[in-house]
């Protein structure tokens, strides 16, 4: 509207003064615009803004010719505005056909931008940007002057800062500065922090060039993290900055993923590229590294990389090297492994390799060829080089065919090539690897050296293995060894070995059966032959596992056999069968048998069942079923069980026992020894127990055994505490020596003895005896013995000379008191009694020397002598009450025992030449004897005779005949004394005084039980019988016959007297015989 009143004006000027009025109005159009170029300018930039929907404000500051400037522009919400700027100014130049702008100056300018679905966008400002063209991006020929400028770009992963400044032709000659930072960056699972970069920024022919660094305190992407990396980039890009190169430095304080950890890192690299691929060299090196365990000093990188963003390819093809590599923690498990072979034939090859691999992992350095291709989520490495050198000077190379391959994510590899060990207390070992293809069939053979360490060898064969993909490892050898274990050594051990393995962690040794053989095995003194073993598998394989199980496998070795030595003497052990289990980590050997010794002293071991586990501290088990026997002791042990261990070399066995006699037949009964004891340490075995009646309990004696396997020679204690014998308890529970010997024993035998032995034989002694002990014997009971037996062979039972034995009293029908005996113990179960002596009736009871044969059925001779004899004191000493009489008597009497009892045979006593007086002081019940039988009774009344002789023939048991010889002439008052009355009182007293003048002579037989004779003796109180059966024919009346009871049983003898509780009261009693003689001869 302002423009046509102005029209108007001209128009009518125009008419007067066309060209004055039209210099005037322009001059005043003009002047006019200049005037309104401020409304004019913001009118224009408002439309321009409406038009676009931007909302924006500003103030126009300036407009000049040449030069417009605007102040305090907004675009976007003034609470939250996308862009601010302090000032803009756009400088124009004119040229023949329009202006241009010359230079565009901005100070001030803050822009925000966000990152959303992958665009940048800067909110109002994006409406006042041009639409893409599809052109090729090119910077405009435009001089820009930018100072104080910002961008604020928040983005998913955080936000970043970006400063400016810079002056210059975009296309040509542009130089500036670019700052970016953010406190926060989080990518996926990358992590920036404290991100900031300097940029000189330059543009030269329109290519742009950047160098600068960019910092960060960390970079973490999941368990990688970077501490206070720097990137220093120098690049140009192409114009159309579809093209780039440069080079970049990069230094990083350490690296760490998960345990793993990487020292400062210094580093450069070179690119040269554009969309399709980039290309360039790489240098990294870490001043140290530390994998797992395994730690190095310097590290490196050196090689050529390329990358394909277009087809994700990448691929990197470098030298890689570390010096100083430690990987003591590493090697150490199988170090220790092989030092663990402790005790084994192997032991000092075990511990030298471990020595070796030991010094390897100290320090090292390592160096190969590397080339690592992926893209398109699969990629591979390989490894075509490898040579690490230890400066133990081990060396260990991987060269030759297709190297070392893994790809993924197939998980498939491929190894192919020759591995070489060699040097620092290595043996040499070659492995020649072949696998055509990625997961295909692999086969390789290995051959290494024989291994020697102090007296120690291993040599494998040929190392045969054959894999292939979803199937086992095979692997085959032979393992030769030599070497000491545990205090002995092999020879020429020959293990077969056969195993498979299936990738998973399981595997598979030794199916089937295998022979082991060996050429020599010592252990202590034990020197095993050449032997095979054939060992079987009793289940799956000898060793086996299945993938994530335990361990498993067992072995038995059928009808095992093994010949050698044990220090000098031969040794033979056998089994019926001998397992092994993995499971229990234990073994079970049936049917054990060892045999030491030459043929004619051999030493016994057996055992039914010998089973054992292996455990922290070694092995222990049970046993079932022991005997064993030592040759040089006719003892057998038999019927154990009980507990062992094996703790290193020693041996501890406990457990129950029994004990018998070897000898046939046996010297004692079977004994248990419920708790007994052995040890086996250095070659010496030591045992003890107690050894107990096994059906009383009664306690009997305790043993102590000591053996030395190298010398074979030992020592057995006895220790006889004391044995009781009462009503529980007799001796012949424990020996038959003692059966028709002694019984009902009662007292205590205690005793210590010791058997030896070595290469020359067995020696055994002791001493055993009894302070007070009473006994039953064949001819009677003994009571108060005290005896103590010096054994010189206490095995054999023999005794030395001159032993002693005293008794208060033995009762063999008569009673003698404090008897004393010399004796001795012979071998072969005899005793010579070299003498006995008993004070008996005033006079002496000796017994001659002699041998009595105990070994076999035998007939025993006593004989035994009587001195001085004093009738009168024997008289009274029997308790004969109503007999008297005078002498002294000497003789012999000899006996004879064997399996049918004993007897005398021609015993005789015999007065003295000086003769004596025998009288019958007791009643007489004149029945049946008429006027003869009288006559001769009263001459036994008192009678002086001159010979006096008793023999004796018969069993102590049974039929006994006792002949007696009597001469004498009577000395009884009565025959001499003048009857009274008549005719017939004078005849009688003249026959009376006549018989009175008639020498005696009496020859008596007595048969009958001869202990049934003592009490006829005793039956002098009414001799009838006697006188009656021994009178002349002439002066013999009959005797009227007393009527008896045939039924009535035959008198009892007279017992001895008791001392309760004497075991002579138990002996059975003898049905004794009448006492009326059988027959006498006539008077001469």
């Amino acid at each position: 509207m302002d423009e046509e009143p102005s029209q108007e004006v001209r128009r009518s000027r125009g008419k007067r003064l066309v060209l004055p009025s039209i210099l005037l109005v322009l001059v005043g159009v003009v002047a006019l615009l200049w005037a309104s170029r401020m409304r004019i300018a913001q009118d224009f930039l408002d439309r321009e803004l409406a038009r676009r929907g931007v909302q924006a404000s500003y103030d126009v500051e300036r407009i000049e010719f040449g030069r417009q400037r605007l102040a305090n522009l907004i675009i976007g919400d003034p609470r939250n505005p996308d862009l601010t700027a302090r000032t803009v100014e756009i400088r124009l130049s004119w040229g023949f056909r329009r202006p241009r702008v010359s230079m565009i100056t901005a100070r001030g300018v803050r822009l925000r931008g966000r990152v959303i679905d992958g665009r940048v966008s800067f909110g109002e400002v994006d409406k006042l940007l041009p639409p893409p063209s599809g052109a090729p991006f090119r910077f405009p020929a435009q001089a820009v002057d930018v100072a104080d400028a910002s961008l604020r770009l928040d983005t998913p992963w955080g936000r970043i800062g970006i400063g400016m400044e810079g002056k210059g032709n975009l296309a040509d000659g542009f130089r500036g500065k670019v700052a970016t930072a953010s406190q926060r960056l989080s990518i996926g699972t990358c992590r920036l922090s404290a991100l900031s970069s300097s940029w000189q920024v330059a543009i030269d022919d329109a290519k742009p060039r950047f160098a600068g660094p960019v910092r960060a305190a960390s970079l973490g992407c999941g368990d990688l993290l970077l501490d206070r990396p720097t990137l220093a980039i120098d690049a140009s890009l192409a114009e159309a900055l579809d093209a780039w190169r440069g080079k970049a430095e990069i230094t990083a304080g350490g690296a760490r993923l998960g345990a793993d950890a990487l020292g400062t890192l210094a580093g450069n690299f070179g690119f040269n590229g554009n969309a399709e691929a980039t290309r360039g060299e790489i240098a990294l090196a870490a001043q140290s590294a530390r994998v797992g365990q395994v730690a190095s000093g310097r590290a490196r990188v050196d090689g050529f990389y390329s990358l394909s963003p277009k087809t994700g390819q990448a691929s990197l093809k470098a030298n890689v090297g570390a010096r100083g590599i430690t990987a003591g923690p590493v090697v150490e498990g199988a170090a220790g492994a092989l030092a663990s072979l402790g005790g084994s034939p192997v032991e000092s090859v075990g511990e030298a390799l471990a020595a070796a691999l030991r010094r390897a992992g100290q320090s090292f350095d390592a160096a190969g060829a590397v080339r690592i291709v992926g893209g398109n989520g699969g990629g591979g490495i390989r490894i075509d080089r490898l040579v690490a050198s230890s400066r133990s000077g081990a060396r260990l190379t991987l060269k030759g065919g297709q190297g070392v391959t893994y790809a993924w994510p197939t998980g498939l590899s491929r190894i192919d090539g020759d591995l070489a060990l060699s040097g620092g207390g290595f043996p040499t070992a070659n492995f020649t690897l072949r696998q055509p293809e990625l997961g295909g069939p692999i086969s390789g053979e290995g051959r290494i050296a024989a291994m020697q360490a102090e007296g120690s060898r291993l040599a494998l064969g040929p190392v045969r293995f054959t894999a292939a993909p979803g199937e086992t490892t095979r692997v085959e050898t032979v393992a030769t060894i030599d070497g000491a274990f545990g205090g002995g050594s092999v020879s020429g051990l020959v293990l077969p070995i056969a195993a498979r393995f299936d990738g998973s962690g399981g595997f598979v040794v030794g199916e089937g059966c295998t022979a082991v053989r060996f050429r020599a095995l010592t252990t202590g003194t034990l020197r095993l032959a050449p032997a095979a073993l054939p060992l079987c598998a009793t289940g799956r394989a000898l060793v086996w596992k299945v993938p994530g199980g335990a361990v498993a496998g067992g072995a038995a070795i059928r009808a095992p056999r093994l010949t050698g030595h044990l220090g000098t003497s031969p040794i033979a052990i056998a089994a019926r069968r001998l397992d092994f289990g993995w499971e229990r980590r234990g073994f079970n050997a049936s049917s054990l048998s060892v045999r030491l010794g030459q043929a004619d002293a051999v030493n016994q071991l057996d055992a039914a069942s010998f089973t054992g586990t292996i455990d922290g501290r070694g092995l222990n088990g049970r046993y079932q079923g022991l005997s064993a026997k030592l040759a040089a002791v006719p003892l057998l042990l038999d019927d154990g069980s009980g507990r062992w261990s094996l703790v290193g070399s020693d041996l501890k066995m406990d457990g129950r026992i029994r004990v018998s006699d070897t000898v046939d037949p046996a010297r004692f009964y079977p004994l248990v020894a419920p708790q007994f004891r052995l040890a086996l340490s250095d070659g010496k075995i030591a045992a003890a127990g107690r050894l107990d009646d096994p059906e009383t309990g009664t306690h009997i004696l305790e043993t102590r055994i000591a053996h030395d396997l190298a010398t074979g020679r030992g020592r057995a204690t006895l220790d006889v505490p004391g044995i009781v014998f009462d009503e529980s308890y007799q001796p012949e529970q424990l020996t038959r020596l003692t059966t028709g010997v002694v019984a009902l024993v009662r007292g205590v035998l205690r005793g210590e003895g010791e058997i030896a032995w070595d290469e020359k034989g067995t020696t055994s002694s002791g001493a055993f005896g009894t302070d007070d002990m009473d006994f039953a014997a064949a001819f009677g009971p003994v009571e108060g013995v005290r005896t103590m037996v010096h054994f010189t062979d206490l095995l054999g039972l023999v005794s030395a000379p001159s032993q002693i034995a005293e008794a208060d009293l033995v009762r063999a029908g008569i009673d003698v008191f404090d008897g004393r005996v010399r004796y001795q113990l012979l071998p072969d179960l005899r005793v010579k009694v070299e003498s006995g002596k008993w004070p008996y009736a005033g006079g002496e009871l000796d017994l001659d020397e002699t041998i009595l044969d105990f070994a076999k059925p035998s007939t025993k001779a006593l004989t035994f002598r009587v001195t001085g004899l004093d009738a009168a004191r024997f008289i009274a000493q029997m308790e004969f009450s109503n007999l008297s009489a005078t002498g002294t008597f000497d003789g012999i009497i000899p006996m004879l025992f064997d399996e049918r009892g004993g007897r005398i045979v021609g015993g005789h006593l015999v007065a003295r030449e000086d003769g004596g007086t025998l009288s019958y002081v007791g009643e007489l019940t004149d029945k049946d004897l008429g006027a003869y039988g009288k006559l001769a009774f009263d001459a036994l009344k008192s009678m002086r005779y001159s010979k006096l002789a008793i023999n004796l023939d018969g069993a102590l048991d049974g039929e006994f005949v006792a002949g007696i010889e009597l001469d004498g002439i009577a000395r009884n008052p009565a025959l001499t004394a003048a009857p009274s009355g008549g005719i017939s009182g004078l005849v009688v007293g003249r026959a009376l005084s006549q018989l009175a003048k008639i020498p005696f002579e009496f020859n008596i037989a007595v048969r009958g039980p001869f202990r049934a004779l003592l009490a006829t003796a005793r039956s002098f109180e009414d001799p009838s019988n006697l006188i009656q059966s021994v009178l002349p024919e002439k002066l013999r009346e009959p005797p009227a016959i007393p009527t008896a009871d045939p039924a009535a049983p035959a008198p009892a003898p007279a017992e001895p007297p008791k001392r309760p509780p004497t075991p002579a009261a138990a002996l059975p009693a003898q049905a004794p015989s009448p006492v009326q003689p059988n027959e006498s001869e006539s008077v001469r």
